[in-house]
């Protein structure tokens, strides 16, 4: 019993201890892999870095050389054209060689010293303005023209010719109305001097108040009334009404 009791305990104890070793094993090897993507990464990027730096100075030293190129003058060849062929000046002196005559006959400025004078050139006479005369215009003059006022009808004649009124007649004839008795006098009183049978007649006119007409007559008939009316409007210019008393 106490033999195969220890054996138990001793293959429990071998399992653990198993179990421990590859649990140390296990974390080894996931420190080493760890460590060498650290190193890697490491190492890339500092192969990345010398890419980068040796590109810069590949590209700056190119630029150097453009710019260098750039800014050093280029010596072109002279052409065919531009060379200056043999005995062109001999050429070139016979044209330009001019005698005096022919500045002459150019009609150049006489060189000085020639002891030739020219006929000296005619000045232009400017001449003067003249100034142009300034006309006002007037306005044309309106005459007002006035109607020459008719002449006044004497009161003696005017009378004449109206029917005569009749104090119990029961017609007359409207010429005003006026809401100042003041106003209505002063009307009556010019028709009355002008030969008029001329009275006034208050009117009651309720929220309007009293008024005062100014009528002629009173007459007995339509007839007579209108006769006067139309009297009044033709020599007086006032237009009136007939109306019943």
């Amino acid at each position: 019993m106490k033999a195969a009791t220890k054996t138990r305990t001793q293959r429990r104890m071998e399992k653990k201890q198993a179990l421990i070793l590859l649990v140390l094993v296990l974390a080894v090897s996931l420190a080493s892999f760890t460590l060498g993507v650290v190193v890697g990464r490491q190492g890339a990027e500092r192969d990345l870095a010398q890419k980068q730096q040796a590109a810069e100075s590949i590209l700056t030293a190119r630029v150097s050389q453009q710019t260098a190129a750039a800014v050093a003058p280029r010596a072109e060849p002279a052409t065919s054209a531009e060379r200056p062929a043999a005995g062109s000046g001999d050429q070139l002196a016979a044209k330009t060689k001019l005698t005096f005559y022919d500045d002459l006959t150019k009609g150049e400025a006489v060189p000085l010293g020639s002891g030739i004078n020219l006929p000296p050139k005619p000045e232009k006479v400017e001449k003067p303005a003249v100034p142009t005369p300034i006309v006002k215009k007037t306005p044309p003059v309106t005459v007002a023209k006035t109607a020459t006022p008719a002449s006044p009808v004497p009161a003696e004649t005017l009378a004449a010719a109206l029917p005569k009124s009749d104090p119990k007649g029961r017609y007359a004839v409207q010429v005003g109305s006026f809401a100042a008795a003041g106003d209505a006098g002063a009307f009556k009183q010019r028709l009355l001097d002008k030969g008029f049978t001329a009275f006034v007649v208050e009117a009651d006119l309720g929220k309007k108040g009293l008024w005062y007409r100014v009528r002629l007559g009173p007459y007995t008939d339509a007839a007579a009334a209108k006769s006067v009316q139309q009297l009044v409007e033709k020599k007086e210019q006032i237009k009136g009404f007939v109306t019943r008393q």
